[in-house]
């Protein structure tokens, strides 16, 4: 069985749509919940909230370090 490949039109916007949804709702942020919503694979799901977490903890250490 072939499935389907999962590539989305519009990446910058699924990720920004993942992005969001997963820290609007944290209770029901599990990969297999974020794939059925936005029929994205799990890999492309992990890249992009692991992508934003690392641009986030860069932002917050540039923060810290501004300030001293």
């Amino acid at each position: 069985m072939n499935t389907k490949l999962r590539i989305p039109e519009d990446p910058e916007l699924i990720a920004k749509q993942v992005v969001e949804y997963y820290f609007t709702y944290t209770e029901a942020n599990s990969l297999k919940e974020i794939e059925e919503i936005f029929n994205v694979s799990p890999r492309r799901i992990r890249k992009i909230i692991s992508n934003e977490l690392k641009s986030r903890l860069d932002n917050s250490l540039l923060r810290r370090c501004a300030r001293h």
